[in-house]
């Protein structure tokens, strides 16, 4: 036989064979891969080993444990974590909790797998819904007030279904609303009094403010017929800016700085009889006030001087811009509350009724300011 022949027969013959292996093998049923069963030792924190068996909404952690790398899945009680946010590997998952508010609480965490389920003992925290004020507790009739709080939108309030009872029945809808926010149209028929806030099924969540809406209670003088010794001069009845209650201080100054004691306002002042008769009751009140600013500087270029002046004398520095200054309300009017336990002296103090209050910019440069304030109360906030 030919040498060539014999060469193509060895080549067709070995073509043959392979050929015959590649087909047999394709013809048996692959084998299931084996992912192992999950397990859940641990959960941490990304950039904290420690172990942790609590977290909250929003909070990024991993899950250690075992035949991870197919997750499918990953439950906080039974509100699911978006599949694309998840990362996977054998060892473990990285996930972000979501922020719902499960219907089912069963304090676990759930990972599936393409090789089963592994559930964990882990508390994920609920945020509370918190109503914690009015941005202008002295909005007018038809103007919009706006509510302030947290979590509107987890329990169900940040939609145009929510209602709102105002101190002498008056119930409207909200007109619109954000995690933080309530905005509503005060009716002409609102009286002064906390206002109440109250949502649809399924949750049917109900809440009142602390906070009074056109709070008239314990003023401290009345700004209509004010007899104080520092303060006549800066009385104004607007139009710049409109009045949001009658007459207001517009301090609109120059300060000399070097620690000047220069008031705008000096008064006796009127105390809520319970403070006076109980005054370490005082961690139950606030100084409120409202202010408006113009958009522009000067405003308030620093922070507000306030002091009790009778007997004992204290006094406090109240940070109305959180550190920033100048600050401005916007071209808007403000409430503004000052706990009487941030001053942070007041323990063992005695209140007398009246008792003398002043108020000022103080500090060692000189600066100039445009703000206006008005309602001066010592209201009840707990």
């Amino acid at each position: 036989m030919h040498m060539q022949t014999k060469k193509n027969i060895l080549f067709l013959f070995a073509a043959g064979v392979m050929l015959a292996g590649i087909l047999g093998t394709s013809c048996k049923k692959d084998a299931a891969p084996d992912y192992g069963i999950p397990t859940i030792t641990r959960v941490a924190q990304p950039l904290d080993s420690a172990s942790i068996v609590t977290g909250s909404f929003t909070q990024w952690v991993i899950i250690y444990g075992t035949h991870l790398g197919s997750t499918q899945s990953v439950s906080f009680n039974d509100q699911e974590v978006p599949y694309k946010t998840i990362y996977a590997s054998d060892s473990s998952v990285t996930v972000q909790i979501p922020r719902a508010i499960p219907k089912d609480v069963t304090n676990t965490v759930t990972v599936t797998t393409k090789g089963g389920k592994a559930t964990f003992s882990f508390t994920t925290v609920i945020p509370p819904l918190q109503l914690t004020g009015m941005l202008n507790e002295y909005t007018a009739v038809g103007d919009t007030l706006i509510l302030t709080g947290a979590n509107f939108d987890l329990y169900g309030l940040d939609t145009t279904a929510t209602s709102v009872t105002f101190t002498g029945g008056s119930t409207v809808n909200i007109a619109g609303g954000t995690a933080s926010t309530l905005k509503v149209v005060v009716p002409a028929s609102a009286q002064p009094g906390p206002v109440t806030v109250k949502g649809i099924a399924p949750l049917n969540i109900s809440i009142a403010t602390v906070a009074w809406y056109w709070d008239n209670r314990n003023f401290l003088f009345d700004m209509s017929n004010f007899n104080g010794w520092n303060g006549k001069t800066y009385l104004s009845s607007g139009p710049d800016p409109a009045p949001v209650n009658g007459p207001y201080f517009k301090v609109a100054k120059s300060w000399q700085g070097g620690w000047a004691w220069d008031p705008f306002c000096s008064n006796n002042c009127a105390m809520p009889a319970e403070l006076v008769n109980d005054p370490a009751k005082y961690i139950n009140y606030a100084l409120k006030f409202e202010m408006y600013t113009p958009l522009n500087p000067p405003a308030l270029p620093l922070k507000l001087y306030m002091v009790f002046n009778s007997g004992n004398f204290k006094e406090f520095f109240y940070d109305a811009g959180g550190g920033s200054y100048p600050y401005s309300t916007g071209g808007k009017w403000r409430t503004f509350t000052v706990p009487l336990s941030s001053w942070g002296n007041l323990q063992g103090f005695t209140f007398s009724n009246p008792i003398i209050m002043e108020f000022m910019l103080k500090d060692s440069n000189p600066s100039q300011s445009n703000f206006s304030i008005c309602n001066f109360r010592m209201v009840p906030i707990n």
